[in-house]
């Protein structure tokens, strides 16, 4: 049934919508690095779970796949990634953080242009400058100038997330024609795991006790929270989003994927009381307009539509690489 796959897609617009207000309801709670460990490692065990799966129905990696560049893509998306994603969710607020990740397909367009020497159509050029004008407007609003402002700051970590993903995004495209999308994504999860329990465990000024975090994450409601951002919000929502694609198609797929800023701007509003404000609003309708125009698709000239799908097999920041994402 057609409508089964849209289903999907639009579950995990959901999925991964509501899981920015949930982490920062989780971070008012926990200490952020605690917090970001435990929820990967509930994550990075789903991930395994999934992969197993997958591989017990024959779905094996090639020999000739390199491990030192499944090394560096992890590090680039399982640990610098979900560092600046963690930092930017801790010090902004969600809608700017929601609304600047979801710049991810403007800054992969750009690296795949510039590295992967991939062509683009006018019109998606205009997407891209219309697209980062509302980044700028996004993460330069006025309670956010000062050089000292932590949503200044939060902004910039938000950024450099999408960044971060972007070029895990462009550097990943010759890894998934030799491994899986699944099995790539619980690889790297594993291999990031070390380094965010190492930071969580460095006993820095004011940080609480990682034993009495790790205790009272396994307490209600904190549990619950750590198993939506860890089960849902990267182990049901991977295979949800590839059956979605593959059965809807890549360009539906990043259309619904725009409601993902949509359903945390509204999530935070209705859960955390986050108001929003009037640039964000004209934020967001610059930057979901230029995400539409980037994703554009001629109905003539496969050059174009075979760039276009590449593109939006890989952009959604906790689905690590159906891109990926979430996040």
């Amino acid at each position: 049934m057609k409508i089964l796959p849209d289903l999907s897609l639009f579950g995990v617009a959901f999925i991964w919508g509501i899981n920015i207000p949930v982490m920062k309801n989780g971070l008012d709670q926990l200490d952020r690095f605690s917090f970001n460990a435990i929820r990967l490692a509930v994550s990075a065990l789903v991930l395994v779970l999934i992969a197993w799966v997958e591989r017990r129905g024959g779905v094996r990696p090639s020999d000739q796949l390199s491990r030192r560049h499944v090394i560096v893509y992890a590090l680039i998306v399982s640990v610098l990634y979900q560092l600046m994603f963690l930092l930017g969710i801790s010090d902004s607020n969600s809608a700017n953080t929601a609304l600047i990740i979801a710049t991810v397909p403007m800054w992969t367009a750009i690296a795949a242009r510039i590295f992967l020497k991939e062509f683009l159509r006018p019109i998606q050029w205009a997407g891209l400058v219309i697209a980062l004008g509302g980044t700028f407007v996004v993460a330069l609003q006025k309670s956010s100038i000062s050089i000292g402002s932590d949503t200044l700051w939060g902004n910039l970590f938000a950024l450099g997330a999408a960044l971060s993903w972007s070029a895990g995004t462009v550097y990943s495209r010759p890894l998934l024609k030799m491994i899986s999308p699944t099995r790539l994504s619980a690889t790297s999860a594993v291999i990031g795991l070390p380094v965010h329990f190492a930071v969580a465990l460095i006993p820095w000024a004011d940080r609480s006790d990682f034993g009495e975090d790790l205790r009272q994450s396994m307490q209600l409601p904190m549990a619950l929270i750590i198993l939506y951002s860890g089960v849902f919000s990267t182990g049901l929502a991977l295979p949800m989003w590839n059956y979605g694609v593959r059965h809807s198609g890549a360009a539906r797929a990043a259309i619904i994927q725009n409601l993902i800023p949509v359903v945390a701007i509204v999530g935070a509003w209705a859960w955390r009381g986050e108001a929003v404000s009037v640039q964000q609003l004209i934020g967001a309708f610059l930057i979901i307009s230029g995400l539409i125009l980037i994703r554009f698709r001629s109905r003539t000239g496969s050059q174009t539509v075979k760039s276009s799908e590449r593109l939006h097999k890989v952009a959604a920041p906790e689905e690590s690489n159906a891109r990926t994402h979430v996040r």
